[in-house]
């Protein structure tokens, strides 16, 4: 034993359980630490503590462990791999802490673990019928095999090598028909392609054809849309000219068939087809639809004057204006020379239109003149009224012949009380006393109305001349403004 296995201090031994009375009797386990008597040491072989497992070794024992080092790497060279495994872990019982031991322990359980997983994995490829991975496979295992696992490994390589061939047949096999597949496969999605982006003009022409049975006017117009829509999608498609042929068909037989009923739309349609038809037809239909657009104008220059002769000016306005898109529509007919008359017909509406409302503001204002001379001076008879007159002669005692202002007729007036002299201009508050008869200055006789002057009027209720002839000026100048708009309403169009 080393000098260094021993301490300098007194314990009880591990072993008998009493004390170490002489340090030099003391022996301490190389593992753990624990005391003993050397004695007790050699007696045990070893250490008594549960768990240590350090062991004395003889002479004999260092001998016979370093045959079984020989002995571990002669079975390692051999393949013979668990052999070795178990020999090894014989001797780690014995001398545990041996490196050499360890090495040779590990290097066995890791090519061991290289036989076993490269073993796996080729029985494993063969199971899938892989035999050109298991052969790759079982040849490095041969590396790894004893001679009893080389025979087992042979064999299995040498079944793996007679599958090989016909493996190779069968994976061709198989990829002909892949390939026979996919060429079906693509030759079925370009037969698609082909029918669903070639051919898709072709049907859904053969489509519109199918559906294409129109008979009146608004299918014809439908049928119309249809082919346009297609035109749209397939501006550039080889069904280019025979879509436009039928559009051509169609908008013949609606310029031609129902001018009649639209000849807007009808001129819509021969515009489109003027240039493609022969020029008999183009000539023939658009007479037909120029005359019935002609009456049409009329008819509206018709409607026009007559509900302008009714003072409906906007209404008239609004017949002008659709008469000028008329005019708009056949820019180079003779039907466009009458634009200047329309356009003054259509100035002098907007005229009117616009005077109406200062034609109802001088009216309104009129009104308010009439009522403020009535409320001058009043008699209290309900039939009196008061008249702005002007005095021309007296025919009679106390009748006299005057002109009203406000009417510019002529009347008579009988005043008892009062004399009136000649041009004199005046408010009278008088009563209707029905019609008498005078010589005019041509020596005729005609009928006019015959007023009473009231007698007894409130001198304090009378106005000025100067008030009197401010209101009849106004008077004067509103009716002359009114006389100016009712000859400009009355004006009848051209």
């Amino acid at each position: 034993m080393n000098d260094t296995n021993y301490k300098t201090s007194k314990n009880t031994c591990t072993f008998c359980q009493t004390a170490i009375k002489n340090e030099l009797e003391t022996f301490y386990c190389p593992s753990c630490s624990s005391p003993y008597h050397k004695d007790c040491w050699l007696e045990n072989k070893g250490c008594a503590v549960y768990g240590c497992g350090e062991k004395d070794h003889s002479d004999e024992d260092f001998s016979s462990l370093r045959e079984s080092i020989i002995n571990i790497e002669y079975l390692i060279n051999r393949n013979q791999y668990s052999e070795a495994i178990y020999e090894a872990k014989q001797c780690l019982k014995i001398d545990r802490r041996n490196t050499d031991l360890k090495k040779l322990y590990n290097k066995a359980v890791a090519l061991i673990n290289n036989k076993i997983n490269l073993m796996t994995s080729g029985d494993e490829a063969f199971g899938k019928k892989d035999y050109k991975a298991a052969e790759i496979y079982y040849k490095n295992v041969l590396s790894y095999t004893d001679e009893i696992e080389t025979n087992f490994v042979t064999t299995r390589l040498e079944i793996s090598r007679e599958k090989i061939p016909d493996q190779k047949r069968r994976r061709i096999y198989q990829n002909i028909l892949i390939i026979i597949l996919i060429l079906a496969i693509l030759s079925a999605l370009g037969y698609l392609g082909y029918y669903t982006f070639v051919l898709k003009e072709d049907r859904d022409f053969a489509e519109l054809v199918k559906s294409d049975n129109a008979n009146d006017l608004a299918s014809m117009e439908k049928m119309l849309g249809k082919y346009e829509n297609f035109l749209r999608t397939y501006s550039d498609g080889k069904k280019k000219q025979q879509v436009i042929s039928r559009m051509n068909d169609y908008s013949f037989k609606i310029a031609s068939i129902f001018y009649k009923d639209d000849w807007r739309l009808a001129l819509k349609h021969y515009n489109r087809i003027a240039n493609v038809i022969k020029p008999d037809d183009s000539k023939t239909t658009f007479n037909n639809i120029y005359n019935v657009a002609y009456n049409d104008y009329k008819q509206k220059l018709a409607n026009a004057k007559k509900l302008n002769s009714v003072y409906k000016y906007g209404e008239a306005l609004n017949e002008l204006q659709n008469a000028k898109l008329i005019i708009a529509s056949f820019p180079n007919e003779p039907i466009s020379k009458e634009s200047n008359i329309l356009e003054a017909n259509i100035s002098l509406l907007n005229k009117k239109i616009a005077s109406i409302v200062k034609f109802n503001d001088l009216e309104r204002e009129i009104r308010e003149q009439d009522k403020q001379l009535n409320n001058i001076s009043s008699s209290g008879s309900k039939d009196a009224v008061l008249i702005s007159l002007k005095i021309e002669n007296e025919i009679k005692p106390d009748l006299y012949v005057c002109k009203d202002l406000t009417s510019g007729n002529s009347i008579a007036l009988k005043s008892d009380a009062r004399k009136y002299r000649d041009g004199e201009i005046l408010n009278v508050e008088c009563v209707p006393k029905g019609k008498i008869q005078i010589k005019d200055d041509n020596n005729k006789e005609v009928t006019i109305s015959l007023y009473n002057a009231v007698e007894g009027v409130d001198e304090g209720n009378s106005i000025s001349n100067d008030e009197r002839d401010a209101i009849l000026d106004r008077m004067n100048n509103l009716k002359t403004q009114k006389a100016k708009l009712d000859t400009l309403l009355k004006q009848a169009l051209l």
